[in-house]
């Protein structure tokens, strides 16, 4: 029986385990408005996240904050690979966008079968135990995980929106995105904002895979089901509408996680999948969101330099 005590629990638990989903789905918009780029190499970016926290803090007795920062390292580090030795070769190639998805496709299945090998195919986790200290708020009980995981997405979703808004290189992003042809006429380095925009997502991959690494197993294929949650998102919010995006795989996983109400915990995980289905067949183009590109044409129309815009 239903009460309210356990709708509440149920409603700030898929809150709090939302927290993570924003931040994947947030890294996947991003690329894709900037770089248009269908990134599924994104997931050997949050391979190499987990699998770096967990040697550190797992494998080698190591604390949680420098497996963090072992996370965000090997988020930047796998991103910067793809960039320069990937995505900058194929554009200056002119690649048809149907080989750079495939490429991102075969990055991804290739990471995860070498995670395989060397990590085997057990489920793991960054801490030893999934177990975390309980405070009751009232009825709702609130783990030590779940407002710290709330408030550094709330955080890094904010500083993201100050980044694009006030940073002048964020600036230079949210003009390529706009017109990339036009934005280069007016100085602005492209190859520069690609990468900037790559590393920016790795560092969102590298929170949200340390966050969900410390609170659910891991193997090296659950990637490829996240990332197939931050494409639903990406494509049921607006592609090209960051925030629309994060808020949609908020709604997501607040209605997958909340789905315990109605149906048997086993059969969550197909909801991704349905989920998928929608987006794809009755949302191709997502959910009309108001749209401004004040922003952009003010960049483009502002009096920048080359050498400030390109860096040199």
């Amino acid at each position: 029986m239903l009460t309210f005590p356990i709708v509440a629990q149920i409603v700030w638990t898929s809150i709090a385990t939302s927290s993570y989903f924003v931040l994947f789905a947030l890294a996947f918009a991003l690329v894709l408005k900037v770089n248009r780029i269908f990134n599924f190499a994104q997931a050997a970016i949050m391979i190499a996240a987990f699998y770096a926290a967990y040697s550190t803090v797992s494998l080698t007795g190591g604390p949680g904050w420098l497996g963090f920062l072992a996370a965000l390292v090997a988020a930047i580090g796998m991103a910067l690979l793809l960039e320069v030795t990937g995505f900058r070769l194929l554009r200056r190639q002119r690649a048809e966008t149907m080989f750079v998805f495939i490429f991102t496709l075969i990055i991804s299945e290739a990471v995860a079968y070498l995670a395989m090998l060397v990590f085997g195919t057990w489920p793991t986790t960054i801490f030893p135990s999934l177990f975390w200290p309980v405070t009751l708020y009232g009825d709702i009980a609130v783990s030590a995980w779940d407002i710290p995981a709330v408030g550094a997405t709330i955080a890094a979703a904010a500083a993201l929106f100050a980044f694009l808004r006030l940073a002048r290189t964020g600036q230079f992003m949210v003009a390529v995105a706009d017109n990339p042809d036009l934005a280069e006429l007016y100085g602005i380095g492209k190859d520069r904002v690609y990468l900037v925009t790559m590393l920016v997502a790795a560092l969102l991959i590298g929170l949200g895979m340390f966050l969900y690494g410390t609170r659910a197993q891991v193997q090296p294929t659950t990637a490829i089901d996240l990332l197939l949650f931050a494409v639903t998102a990406t494509i049921m919010g607006g592609i090209g509408n960051l925030w629309g995006a994060a808020l949609m795989a908020f709604m997501l996983g607040f209605v997958q996680n909340a789905s315990v109400l109605f149906i048997p915990s086993e059969w969550q995980g197909f909801l991704l999948y349905v989920f998928l289905f929608v987006a794809i067949i009755f949302l191709p183009n997502g959910i009309r969101w108001p749209r401004r590109k004040r922003l952009a044409r003010q960049v483009l129309a502002g009096d920048l330099s080359t050498t400030d815009a390109t860096g040199t």
